[in-house]
């Protein structure tokens, strides 16, 4: 279980501050802590390391930068510019507008909810153990989601471009769109790809865990079909691969997967090559490396937030 919740700061304040900083090279540089609402910030924001920053309604026009250990939650706002988010940094964003990239180097994680952003990039330095977490819930990308760690989980999303996953462990896509290439290597739980659509080539290569492209399988429950409007490749798994339910506008083929992938219901309009020639049906038993993915206790997490907040009493704004 995640130590903090995605719509939780680790320590909550009783008043708002506000510091701004202007040094000789650079804008104006506002730092947050605490609490704010519908206010315009005309420079760069930052919330410096460790503190915590909760805003509403609140408008940046330069970059927002989520120093190491900070956290920063926003709801119903606008960021002009780049968010950047450092070391075991945490950031949530509800029903607002990031205009342009979001970059997170070993972070703690991100959530966003009804939100729009840039292209994003999740990446580990020093803390590839960290495992940060990549959460969407009914978001758009308008670009490319690359990921070299940690989780990847879309849900009722819109990827307005590439999604790639490596080294991560694990991509699941649920009610979902990519309106490019989806690319999915070395995953150590594997992925899912329920419900789900892909409109340029998909390929899985050297995951494990288990991989449940399309249909009900060992992770979630997944009763509509899946479509995919180029080539689908699954290659060198050493996982439970089973490929169900799934319309393939172009080819789906693979070889090297251990152990061989099952299957059912699958329409494929181009050439079906390698293992995915006559499919064997998934076994009624599945294998012990099925199981669902973990994530965060958003609800748990959040009640402890609110009760924390309770507590602390009104801010002094």
């Amino acid at each position: 279980m995640k130590a903090r919740s995605v719509l939780a700061v680790a320590a909550v304040v009783a008043s708002a501050s506000v510091a701004v900083a202007m040094p000789a090279s650079a804008g104006l540089t506002t730092y947050c802590e605490g609490e704010a609402g519908a206010v315009n910030v005309p420079g760069d924001l930052r919330v410096a390391a460790a503190k915590s920053c909760v805003l509403d309604g609140t408008t940046v026009s330069g970059t927002v930068t989520v120093e190491a250990g900070a956290n920063l939650v926003i709801t119903g706002g606008a960021f002009t510019g780049a968010v950047t988010v450092l070391d075991d940094g945490f950031f949530d964003a509800k029903g607002t507008q990031l205009k342009s990239t979001l970059t997170a180097t070993d972070g703690y994680g991100f959530f966003l909810s009804g939100t729009t952003s840039g292209a994003i990039r999740v990446t580990s330095s020093q803390h590839p153990e960290r495992g940060t977490y990549a959460y969407l819930s009914g978001a758009t990308v308008n670009g490319d989601l690359t990921s070299g760690v940690g989780e990847v989980f879309a849900q009722d999303s819109k990827l307005n471009g590439n999604v790639s996953g490596t080294g991560v462990s694990y991509v699941d896509l649920v009610n979902s769109v990519v309106d490019k290439n989806l690319s999915v290597s070395g995953a150590a739980l594997g992925s899912v790809f329920c419900a789900s659509e892909v409109y340029g080539n998909a390929t899985y290569t050297g995951n494990q865990g288990s991989l449940q492209l399309g249909g009900n399988g060992p992770v979630v429950g997944c009763d509509q079909a899946s479509y995919w409007n180029g080539n689908l490749t699954v290659s060198g798994n050493h996982a439970d691969v089973q490929v169900s339910n799934n319309i393939v506008r172009g080819n789906l083929g693979g070889v090297d997967n251990d152990p061989a992938p099952t299957g059912t219901n699958n329409r494929v309009r181009g050439t079906t090559s390698g293992q995915f020639v006559n499919l064997a049906a998934p076994a009624a038993a599945r294998s012990a490396a099925g199981g669902a993915h973990d994530r965060a206790d958003v609800d748990s997490r959040r009640s402890e937030a609110k009760a924390e907040a309770k507590a602390a009493g009104p801010a002094a704004l």
